[in-house]
């Protein structure tokens, strides 16, 4: 496949291939961690935190905000809205909100092997065991939706993990309209593994998503799991077949962010990236601190806050990944959100004393 051809029948950017998808991740993927990654990535597809379903049934009924939960930036297009829940009814009329504020795509989680989702709530990986209500959950959201609606899950889960399963699990949901599957490499355990553990232990086979590609030419598919560079990511699509549309990053969108700063060049074939030929991490952080100052400025509500301005920092911990001054600049960001005084004058601030002290300890490495 020519990754540079990263157009599916459209010039316009919402509707281009996936080529690189940034994972849904609890806890991870809100709007400030998209903008940090818009800062390094324009043409990289987006997704949102999962988001259950009756969350925002009863908070629009309720007429309670729903920006906390769906607000985003119109530079984070092509932007997913993952929904969890398995009541067919009430994801549809999630999804129907989900579209008015503007997504490109709503996806319906069938992956995730948290005890937050799978046991409480009854969705996430635990739908694999019931292939029929995920067909019918799927076709509830696309008889309510024009967007695309495409789901998210794994080769299987606890014993049902053959390929034999995975292919009826993958025709049976296609029966109810879902045209894109995006394939975790692995299956989930439910019971004995950690969500941590599920992201490690099963092991990949990447060639089950590329026989699955085979298997359903009239299908889409994307690989996630374990992929922790642009290389890995174009090896994959470079011998994939034509219907594996992209790669999804996870963990190390998160932990080394940097890595992406090659992707609109390298993956889909724009002439320079979002921050010039040669990105430097120095020109990372000072990008990411306008941002803080326009959408975080400091005030006593804001000290008051030590939450919010973790969050606000909390994206670009990863910096510095791999390079010398990842820890001075780690606990630097630590200790100063602790004190108030210098909380009050906002995250911005706060990111440009941890830079400091690691350019005292580690001199050029921005």
């Amino acid at each position: 496949m020519n990754t540079c051809d990263g157009y599916i029948g459209s010039p316009d950017q919402h509707v281009a291939r996936p080529l690189v998808q940034i994972a849904p991740m609890l806890d991870v993927s809100y709007k400030d961690f998209r903008q940090f990654i818009r800062i390094l990535t324009q043409r990289s597809q987006l997704w949102s935190e999962m988001v259950v379903d009756n969350t925002l049934r009863f908070s629009h009924k309720e007429g309670r905000q729903l920006s906390g939960f769906l607000d985003f930036g119109t530079n984070e297009h092509p932007i997913v809205c993952q929904l969890g829940g398995s009541n067919s009814s009430g994801l549809a009329e999630a999804a129907q909100i989900v579209e008015t504020w503007g997504y490109d795509e709503v996806n319906l989680n069938v992956g995730c092997p948290s005890d937050r989702v799978c046991c409480k709530g009854e969705f996430g990986a635990s739908l694999m065991t019931r292939p029929e209500l995920v067909r019918d959950c799927v076709r509830a959201m696309s008889r309510m939706v024009q967007l695309p609606v495409t789901v998210k899950t794994r080769l299987g889960v606890d014993d049902l993990d053959s390929p034999e399963f995975t292919s009826s699990f993958v025709r049976t949901v296609a029966q109810g309209g879902c045209k894109h599957f995006i394939m975790h490499a692995r299956k989930a355990w439910l019971k004995g593994l950690s969500p941590a553990q599920n992201r490690s232990v099963p092991p990949l086979q990447y060639d089950r998503v590329i026989r699955l590609c085979r298997e359903f030419p009239d299908l889409n598919f994307s690989i996630n799991g374990g992929i922790t560079s642009l290389e890995h990511a174009r090896g994959i699509l470079a011998i994939a077949p034509g219907n594996l549309l992209g790669i999804m990053i996870g963990r190390a969108a998160s932990s080394n962010p940097c890595m992406l700063w090659d992707a609109d060049r390298s993956v889909y074939g724009e002439a320079q990236n979002p921050l010039g030929v040669a990105p430097t991490r120095r020109s990372v952080a000072k990008a990411y601190e306008r941002y803080l100052e326009e959408a975080h400025p400091g005030d006593e509500q804001a000290a008051a806050r030590g939450g919010k301005t973790h969050l606000a920092l909390k994206p670009i911990l990863g910096l510095l990944a791999g390079c010398p001054g990842n820890r001075t600049f780690r606990q630097a960001l630590e200790t100063l959100q602790r004190d108030k005084q210098i909380r009050c004058e906002g995250p911005a601030v706060i990111l440009q004393k941890a830079l400091l002290a690691v350019e005292h300890q580690a001199a050029g490495v921005l």
